[in-house]
This record gives structure tokens, sequence and C-alpha cells, in this order.
């Protein structure tokens, strides 16, 4: 896959921005809709998926599921994790990752 520096930049500002905010894991829909809001063309989720999982500087933290429904969302962040961060709450239940 051809990195565009352009959308890698746009992924970055978006990560930069929930940091300034003290989000330091961002969800996959927070970020998506992020970066659809503040850019003009947007992004779709699968190309979103696919710069993600390619680039090394993102990491995903977690990936939880709704308690009672096939919904699952992941937790990214720029960098390397802090450690002991616990994502999963009463509504929300951690799922295996590789």
């Amino acid at each position: 896959m051809k990195v565009s520096k352009r959308v890698m930049g746009r992924i970055e500002k978006a990560f930069i921005s929930f940091k300034e905010q003290n989000i330091e894991h961002v969800s996959f829909s927070q970020l998506k809709d992020w970066i659809n809001s503040n850019t003009k063309d947007g992004i779709s989720s699968p190309r979103l998926g696919a710069y993600l999982r390619k680039n090394p500087d993102f990491v995903m933290v977690d990936k939880l599921r709704r308690v009672g429904s096939n919904a699952t969302e992941s937790f990214w962040c720029y960098g390397e994790p802090e450690e002991g961060t616990e994502l999963a709450n009463a509504n929300w239940v951690k799922l295996k990752t590789e």
C-alpha cells in the first residue's frame, strides 16, 4: 500500500488534538469522526483501519465489545501506550487481542 504523507499527517494531527484534551487512547470512531469533521475530504473506515494497522507509530491498545451485542470498538494511541490503563467498564468487555 502506498502511504500518503498527507493522510498520515491528518491522522497524526487528530491524535495530537486529542492529546491536547488529555485523551491518551482514542477510539476508532472518535478518530474517524474527528478526521471527517476537520478535513475537506474525510476518510473511509477501511482506509483509516489500513493506515492504522500498517504504520508502527499507531498502536492498538485495546479492543472492547458491548455487552449483549456484537458491537466492537478498538482504541488506539500514537506512540507507546502507558501501562496499567483499564478501558473496560460495566457495559463493555475486553476482547482477546493478538
